[in-house]
């Protein structure tokens, strides 16, 4: 005790400071390595280079960019390890203080060994009944400052032994063993070890509140927000309301931890209880969605694409932005329909590279930036299960997330929010629909719907926003427009009685709209740049084979 006693009086923490400071340096280096290997090296490689030589060199320099992401992690979980332990142990040591100058305030003698005696009763006559009350009154108060001397002390132990701990499991084998091929899983899994060790919660995120999500994350110093991102990734990609750049790359180091997870490690502790099937599902859904981002990572400013957000689960979810959402000054959400799942990424990516396209041409210079949002369960079409595609509860679930997923574009752009556009098709038209129409309201700029089977609502007016800015498009041969709208998700939009505007459509069929060249795809790019579209009538007679109730 006494050479605890007199170190931790005399203790000096400023090695401790600045060793947590050059982890937390080296950590946000490998960061910034890490995007530079992916935009420069395993980028445009992945976009220019095909072949046998192609895939053996890239696996080997996907394992080099891997093991720079388990450093970044690592090395920060070791900073934060110090930091948490420095913390302690300064508030032990400010404790310690505390108590010794309270006992020499009272009059109490505190030796180099932490020992308290109390030379004042030394001298009291032990027969006077005045003197004995005396004593006892100071006895327990002697008591009192050698429990607070030792508490300090206790702290100060505990600080030291839970740190030592929490290092402990952050010794790097897992880059020396030749023989470890999880190691992204497990420096997962040592973070969580490490900060449960030392006894950290995780971000105390405001919930389901993009503006306050937004006004939380500015408020953090520059060192948080880091540490935050490396070692909290799943809980900073999925806030709506934090930047665009942060999210992406909270995101990808979330997805390639949990990838590696379910094709290295042992998956059962990341997915108790699922089956063998469900598993290989989520890593089917895994690759390709990391397949699309890796094809992407070597694109132009502008074409860039951003990670806001993923699921792995079921038919996989994803939210993935084409430029920079923060910095553009238009802005459009597309939101897919009926049997999108993670299979249909490329997909969406190619429509949404087309709108972004589009919109370009006519935005006057001004940046443009596209979203897919496969952020919800998008219904299939099954003979079995119609409630699935002909019912409004896939909207109706999906509506609070989309109204939070715009609130959340807003509260992190750079200045005054972006104009916005959410597009919806087919089934997603009905998302939109629902999103705009309920709460308070979808927050869009315009709304475009094309190959709508309804949207929820009888009337434009319906949506909470100006109906002159709900833009309808509808090719006269859409089967899905002639044979399911007007039936159990609203009417045709296309009709005058709906209201709101219709714009020339020259494609065909229910996929057509994003042909190249087309005034259907030109129509959609010039509302999300701001400008009017070519408009049409509204239909007051319907094509030849549409379902019209009542008549």
């Amino acid at each position: 005790m006494a050479s605890d006693f007199s170190r931790l009086m005399k203790q000096d923490f400023s090695d401790l400071e600045a060793a947590a400071k050059a982890w937390r340096e080296l950590s946000t280096t490998m960061d910034s390595l890490t995007d530079r290997h992916r935009r420069q090296v395993t980028g445009p490689l992945h976009a220019s280079w095909k072949g046998d030589d192609a895939d053996a060199a890239l696996f080997y320099l996907e394992d080099v960019e891997s093991r720079i992401g388990v450093v970044e992690t690592e090395t920060m979980a070791v900073a934060e390890v110090l930091d948490t332990t420095k913390f302690w142990m300064e508030a032990a040591q400010t404790d310690l203080r505390n108590a010794v100058r309270r006992a020499e305030e009272d009059h109490f003698e505190v030796d180099g060994d932490g020992w308290v005696t109390d030379p004042t009763t030394d001298d009291l006559p032990r027969q006077d009944p005045d003197a004995r009350q005396i004593i006892a009154d100071r006895s327990g108060l002697l008591g009192e400052h050698r429990a607070a001397i030792d508490k300090a002390l206790a702290d100060a132990h505990k600080a030291s032994d839970d740190g030592a701990k929490a290092l402990a499991g952050l010794d790097g084998d897992i880059l020396t063993d030749p023989l470890s091929h999880d190691a992204a899983a497990e420096s997962a899994q040592d973070v969580k070890d490490a900060m449960k060790a030392i006894g950290v919660q995780g971000p105390q995120i405001p919930e389901d509140d993009p503006k306050a999500a937004a006004e939380w994350w500015k408020a953090l110093s520059p060192e948080e927000r880091q540490t935050y991102t490396t070692l909290y990734p799943k809980e900073i990609g999925a806030t709506d309301g934090l930047p665009a750049d942060v999210r992406d790359d909270a995101n990808r180091t979330a997805l390639a931890q949990e990838l590696n997870l379910i094709q290295e490690g042992n998956w059962d502790e990341g997915f108790p209880g699922e089956t063998d099937e469900t598993v290989n599902n989520r890593q089917s859904n895994l690759l390709v969605l990391n397949e699309q981002l890796e094809k992407a990572d070597g694109a132009p400013k502008g074409k860039e694409l951003y990670l806001l957000g993923y699921d792995s689960k079921d038919d996989g979810r994803a939210i993935i932005a084409q430029g920079n959402p923060d910095t553009a000054a238009h802005t459009g959400i597309l939101v897919p329909g009926t049997n999108t799942d993670m299979e249909s990424v490329p997909g969406q990516l190619e429509r949404i590279d087309r709108l972004h396209n589009a919109a370009d041409k006519q935005a006057d210079g001004e940046s443009v930036a596209m979203i897919t949002w496969l952020g919800y369960d998008a219904p299939e079409a099954s003979s079995t299960d119609f409630d699935s595609v002909g019912g409004t509860g896939r909207a109706e679930d999906a509506a609070p997330d989309l109204r939070q997923f715009v609130a959340g574009t807003h509260a992190a752009h750079d200045g005054s929010p972006s104009h916005t556009t959410v597009l919806g098709h087919s089934y997603g038209s009905t998302v939109v629909g629902a999103a705009a129409s309920g709460g308070s309201g979808l927050g869009a700029d315009d709304v475009v719907v094309v190959g709508s089977p309804g949207m929820t609502v009888d009337n434009a007016s319906d949506l909470q926003m100006d109906p002159e800015h709900v833009w309808i498009g509808g090719a006269d041969d859409d089967a899905v427009i002639k044979h399911a709208s007007g039936l159990t998700l609203g009417p045709d939009p296309m009709w005058q009685e709906f209201g709101g505007n219709n714009f020339e459509v020259d494609t065909h069929g229910h996929s057509g709209y994003w042909d190249k060249g087309s005034d259907s795809l030109a129509n959609q790019g010039a509302v999300i740049a701001g400008r009017q579209p070519t408009e049409v009538p509204k239909r007051t007679l319907p094509p030849e084979g549409e379902v019209v109730p009542g008549l």
